[in-house]
């Protein structure tokens, strides 16, 4: 059985026994509670229950885009799999024809096998890394905030292949700062960073071949330019370099935050 719920006062127990379990504790939860919390009373999110003879089997947080045939699992906490089926289930039929995506533990074999059959596509494992102490650099490299000097060359250089390209980024002005690496008057290098939030992300770092140094430069100046905010950044678990880089900037690995990013097209039936 599926209801629909508008508190989670009576599910506290539920949630913490599933969110402490590491085979099965949802990624987005782990990071921030608030995720399911806050599903509650955002737009187009909902909250729902499944039970089996009165016993509470799963509680999911979704986010339901109708009219851009979206879907998105923001929590899911559950170690059943009658459970995750029944509810993607009735997902399914609320919305057909919909594109699910899924950030999921790699831990959850019960969740994986179920996308697995349904011919999901499965991105590398990533982990997030927090600030967690400021490091003072001596950095000689010159970084600065996009002017509309250099704009162009930073549009030529950007990644095309992605939501965010440069032309969006700088649309979302109240949203992203960008910075650029500059070196005799040539763009070598950019970092989009959000900039509106509490605890801001790094979208997109990109260097010339030749000039991997201005990747700490480009963090550093970021990390100074956002205080006394925080910052959050998310790198694949086999990208060693990247890991280094940022914890040789005072970041550290945030525990529980493991996960893979799947997703799949539900076939018109």
């Amino acid at each position: 059985m599926i209801i629909e719920i508008d508190s989670l006062e009576n599910y506290e127990d539920f949630i913490k026994d599933i969110s402490i379990d590491q085979c099965f504790l949802d990624p987005h939860f782990s990071y921030d509670s608030g995720n399911l919390y806050r599903a509650l009373e955002k737009k187009n999110q909902r909250v729902y229950v499944t039970k089996q003879n009165g016993v509470v089997t799963g509680i999911y947080a979704w986010l339901v885009i109708p009219e851009e045939q979206y879907i998105e699992l923001i929590v899911g906490l559950s170690r059943r799999r009658e459970s995750w089926e029944e509810m993607l289930s009735f997902i399914e039929t609320q919305n057909p024809n919909s594109k699910m995506d899924f950030v999921i533990n790699p831990q959850n074999k019960v969740l994986i096998d179920i996308l697995k059959s349904k011919q999901a596509t499965f991105e590398e494992e990533t982990k997030k890394l927090r600030l967690v102490r400021r490091t003072e650099l001596n950095i000689n490299c010159k970084v600065e905030e996009l002017s509309e000097k250099y704009k162009d060359q930073y549009l030529s250089l950007h990644n095309k292949d992605t939501y965010w390209a440069g032309e969006r980024v700088l649309e979302a002005k109240d949203r992203f700062r960008v910075l650029v690496a500059i070196e005799h008057e040539e763009v070598v290098g950019y970092l989009d960073i959000t900039s509106s939030s509490p605890e801001n992300e790094p979208y997109d770092l990109f260097t010339k071949e030749g000039f991997k140094e201005y990747r700490k430069a480009l963090i550093s100046k970021a990390i100074e330019l956002n205080k006394p905010k925080g910052m959050m950044v998310q790198v694949e678990v086999n990208n060693t370099e990247d890991i280094l880089l940022y914890e040789s900037l005072g970041f550290e690995a945030i525990k529980g935050s493991d996960s893979i990013y799947a997703y799949y097209k539900m076939q018109q039936g």
